[in-house]
């Protein structure tokens, strides 16, 4: 369409001049409408090609924008060699077969897909009066840690940390029943957390080394302190100005080569299994021991905001800074316990009886 020439040096009469900004107005908001109708086509759901697991990625509807990255069958090594800086005793390498393709999220869950859906009627009551700024009736309702921050700035798209293993697996299901009800589901599918291989097999994204992406640890951790804090490669960010908080999510790290950001630090993230002692030869979708190796303890994965300040006060220990951060790392906690340094990232996989 031709837009007239509106320039303010010209000589026009007020009626021409209300007309051109009619006609410029106008432009904008088609401008505007056109991305938005691009945008919405980019993200239109092919239902198909996700029930038959073809699809690259794709956004699950009514969940704030939950983007699913595919992950490809494949055989990787579990684990970490005894060379490796930072190393925790039960990293046992083994061979681990992913026989089935599966979806991860994207980023960790964050506040504005979390909330609508597992606390739609969530209301901050004392926000900020109990001890460190937290507040019990806020935690009590399943609340964030980080409520407080509330009043300063939106959180919409910071990871949702505070919840249960108990929680996160509550959600899992919320978006399973969710899309079965849709009929958007592949069978014998289900939206749950991933099993400690699925996720280290995601994470290390064909990777063999420490970290998903190239990252000089000197560079990590001496720059703000010799804890995880900021990099020219984006690989940490420091924490935001008021207090430690986990980061914002989506893009704000670099990701892998599936796609997936904040693999490494930001909060811990629930995985479906107990905490135990690696099998001690190949195996094929495992789901972890029967029991856990200790009592109420569920593995987290990925190290969180704090993982690396540990080096502040143990300069001396070797591998200290990045002993959670690893993808090889693994930590566990007890499944009923709020932590605000608990996250979760769901996976659309075969479904585990």
């Amino acid at each position: 369409m031709a837009i007239f020439n509106c320039s303010p040096c010209g000589k026009i009469t007020t009626v021409l001049a209300v007309a051109c900004a009619v006609l410029l107005s106008a432009n904008v908001v088609r401008t505007d409408d056109a991305k938005k109708a691009d945008a919405a086509k980019q993200e239109k759901l092919d239902v198909a090609a996700v029930k038959s697991l073809k699809a690259p990625s794709f956004v699950v509807p009514k969940t704030g924008g939950i983007r699913m990255i595919l992950i490809k069958p494949g055989t990787f090594t579990m684990g970490s060699p005894p060379s490796e800086v930072g190393r925790g005793d039960d990293e046992t390498q083994h061979k681990v077969t992913i026989s089935k393709p599966f979806y991860m999220a994207e980023t960790e869950t964050t506040h504005a897909q979390y909330l609508p859906i597992m606390r739609p009627n969530f209301r901050p009551i004392l926000v900020g009066r109990g001890r460190y700024g937290y507040s019990v009736p806020e935690l009590h309702q399943g609340g964030s840690f980080l409520t407080i921050e509330r009043q300063r700035r939106d959180l919409s798209r910071r990871a949702m940390d505070g919840m249960t293993w108990e929680d996160a697996v509550r959600f899992g299901k919320k978006v399973t029943a969710i899309e079965r009800a849709a009929g958007r589901l592949p069978k014998g599918y289900v939206y749950r957390l991933p099993t400690e291989a699925e996720w280290e097999y995601a994470c290390r994204a064909g990777t063999t080394g420490p970290f998903n992406v190239k990252a000089d640890k000197m560079l990590l951790f001496a720059v703000c302190g010799g804890f995880a804090g900021c990099n020219g490669d984006r690989f940490f960010l420091p924490p935001p100005s008021h207090g430690d908080t986990p980061q914002e999510v989506a893009g704000a790290r670099t990701p892998n080569a599936w796609g997936l950001y904040d693999m490494h630090g930001n909060l811990y993230e629930w995985c479906h299994d107990w905490y135990g002692p690696y099998p001690k030869g190949p195996v094929t979708d495992p789901v972890g021991p029967a029991e856990p190796g200790k009592p109420k303890r569920r593995v987290a994965r990925g190290g969180c905001f704090l993982s690396g300040q540990a080096a502040q006060y143990l300069p001396d220990v070797p591998g200290v800074a990045v002993r959670y951060l690893r993808s090889a790392s693994r930590n566990c906690f007890r499944y009923d316990h709020q932590m605000r340094i608990n996250g979760v990232r769901l996976v659309l996989a075969p479904e585990i009886k």
